[in-house]
């Protein structure tokens, strides 16, 4: 295999889709993401090393906030790259080409491995590395070597550790089968970090906190985690020398028995890789009485279908209502106005995780919102009949529960309902647009359903929505809305609401489908 030629035509690609024509392209959005996101996080982990040593917090103390960093990178990594894996052994779409021709099933699998890079980085360049310069700005810097050896096996060993599972697991069951539990599994992640970010960090920034009793509270990193080995070697200290060792004899040994698996297994996976990948899903064969009816059976098999799209989404839906309760023990807010951020908070989730998804659940059988005597805006329509059902059972699921939580009157009840109503509205319209605008056909991952600039742009728009209603709410936080200002918000919200139903009935009426 010329692994030249193949270096060339990657860099020439991987450039092209960073910048082309004298202009940037859409790679450049995800760059821009990254180094944001180890900008942030290098200045908030420099803050907190740095107020742990003001604190007189023991240098073992910074060891194992090093650590604990390593940790979450590691466990993002694994969780990811068993998906990276599986898209690279069975889904790519050049893996046919690639099978016709005179390579190996371990390049191949090198290949597409290497072609995740963009994926399998990020954690590494926007946790691990941030977590080293913070504690190297704090406490000094290893040598250049450890450095390197560390950030290496931080980014090899889950990826070796993902090959190792995955490959074995794609030869007892189909792609399709493992995607499902896979997408699960990064749900429940997901779960997990945001509690623990969300719940933990803030209570952390409280004057009143004994910042040096809590740090030294932190429970030590698993002895025998890689991760722990990582952080020693960079610590320095007794005992270095030999967690760098055996942290890159362990990182060695992964990278080795990953290619031997991936060299017996691959053609086999390879072999039972083609296919459609699509699950089937049962549904009644009596004719819906009218189009709206058979919209929304259809709406249903396709939640059914994709289950764990609605999962992620019900995730979404829930951390999001949940996070204004995480600033109480920083500011407490009264019933009404923390009950008000809730459901505002919630809109947000509505709008990018439910209204901007809809469209692109659909796959490739969007395409009849062209072909069909139905037209793009009577699709559109009758899409976001089945969306606006969905988003009025939570909502008033949502009402219902925090105003038994908080208590809350009949007017406030009101109130509340109102806040909740023309915050779903505004921000499930514009998801509709980003769903309409940027959604992609060959999703694979429930959240890559939009593109990376669309996913930006729809959280973006949703959370400036949903911060306007923010910023009306907490105007009077403590007095219910009159009826009349009621009425002129809905009113408002669904002129609004308009605008970007009408723009995304023309991008679905525009959309290009490209046959496959």
């Amino acid at each position: 295999m010329n692994h030249a030629a193949i270096a060339r035509t990657g860099w020439t690609l991987a450039h092209r889709s960073l910048w082309s024509g004298g202009r940037p392209r859409g790679g450049v959005l995800p760059v821009l993401l990254v180094l944001l996101l180890a900008a942030a996080s290098t200045l908030a982990l420099v803050v907190m090393f740095g107020s742990a040593a003001a604190a007189g917090v023991p240098p073992a103390v910074h060891a194992n906030l090093l650590g604990w960093a390593f940790t979450l990178a590691m466990l993002m990594l694994v969780i990811g790259d068993l998906h990276a894996v599986v898209s690279a052994a069975v889904t790519a779409p050049d893996l046919d080409l690639l099978r016709a021709a005179p390579v190996s099933p371990r390049d191949i699998l090198g290949l597409k491995l290497a072609a995740t890079l963009p994926r399998t980085l990020p954690p590494v360049l926007a946790i691990a590395l941030p977590a080293v310069l913070a504690f190297g700005y704090v406490n000094g810097l290893p040598s250049l070597p450890v450095l390197l050896v560390a950030l290496f096996g931080l980014w090899a060993l889950p990826l070796a550790a993902g090959t190792l599972l995955a490959i074995p697991l794609l030869r007892l069951a189909p792609a399709a089968h493992l995607r499902e539990p896979l997408a699960l599994l990064a749900t429940l992640a997901f779960i997990a970090g945001w509690v623990a970010n969300t719940f933990w960090v803030p209570r952390l920034a409280r004057d009143t906190l004994d910042l040096a009793a809590a740090l030294r509270a932190l429970p030590a990193p698993p002895e025998g985690s890689p991760a722990t080995w990582a952080a020693h070697a960079i610590a320095g200290g007794r005992g270095a020398a030999s967690a760098l060792a055996g942290f890159a004899g362990l990182t060695l040994a992964a990278v080795v028995a990953a290619t031997a698996v991936a060299s017996g297994l691959l053609e086999v996976v390879l072999s039972r890789g083609t296919g459609a990948l699509s699950r089937l899903t049962h549904s009644s064969a009596r004719r819906a009485p009218t189009l709206a009816m058979a919209f929304l059976r259809r709406d249903a098999a396709l939640a059914a279908r994709d289950w764990p799209v609605t999962l992620d989404a019900l995730a979404g839906l829930a951390l999001w209502t949940l996070l204004p309760l995480a600033i109480l023990p920083l500011a407490p807010l009264a019933p009404l106005s923390i009950a008000r951020d809730m459901v505002i908070a919630l809109s947000v989730s509505l709008g990018h995780d439910l209204a901007a998804r809809a469209l692109p659940l659909e796959r490739d059988s969007l395409a009849w919102a062209r072909l069909s005597p139905v037209g793009g805006a009577a699709w559109l329509r009758l899409r976001a009949l089945g969306v606006g059902m969905a988003a009025l059972g939570v909502v008033s699921t949502a009402v219902l529960v925090v105003a038994l939580a908080f208590r809350l009157p009949l007017a406030g009840v009101a109130d509340v309902a109102v806040y909740a109503c023309v915050a779903a509205i505004t921000t499930m319209a514009a998801g509709l647009l980003s769903g309409a605008a940027f959604g992609e056909s060959a999703w694979t991952d429930p959240r890559a359903m939009l593109a990376p600039g669309g996913r930006l742009v729809s959280a973006v728009v949703s959370v400036a929505l949903a911060g306007a209603w923010l910023t009306l709410a907490h105007r009077h936080p403590s007095t219910p809305v009159p009826p009349l200002t009621a009425l002129g918000m809905l009113a408002g919200a669904v002129a609004f609401a308009s605008i970007p139903l009408a723009f995304a009935a023309r991008a679905l009426e525009r959309r290009e489908h490209a046959g496959r």
